[in-house]
């Protein structure tokens, strides 16, 4: 199973993107983590390593993220983690909009991580 991870600083945006994610490939586990702890703008360690680990537990993982700050978040979260479920984790350069959807559809699809990352090519950003 490929779980689709959004990052973002905005709880709205990620949960907003999710939705419809869920209306264009249902099915499809997305979780969306976004703003701090304090229910402000941010990213959150804690929730974003959380949210990899639980998701890293089950399969592969395909990470969009809105900002650099929020990839970086990403990253730092990856690292902490067992070299095993780093392996499992594939952070994206991709548009969280139209990539998070792109991906949402490559997943109900059937695809892995790695062809999901393939089909994210022309949503590349450079961040």
């Amino acid at each position: 199973m490929v779980t689709l991870i959004l990052l973002s600083h905005s709880r709205k945006i990620v949960e907003g993107i999710a939705e419809l994610a869920a209306e264009m490939a249902a099915g499809t586990p997305v979780v969306p983590v976004g703003g701090s702890a304090a229910g402000t703008l941010g990213s959150d360690f804690d929730r974003t390593h959380a949210a990899f680990e639980t998701a890293a537990a089950q399969g592969e993982v395909v990470v969009l993220a809105d900002l650099g700050s929020a990839k970086m978040t990403g990253e730092m979260a990856r690292e902490a983690l067992s070299p095993e479920l780093q392996e499992r984790i594939f952070l994206s350069d991709a548009a969280i909009v139209e990539g998070g959807l792109a991906a949402a559809v490559s997943i109900a699809g059937g695809s892995n991580a790695r062809d999901t990352l393939d089909s994210l090519k022309e949503y590349l950003l450079d961040k």
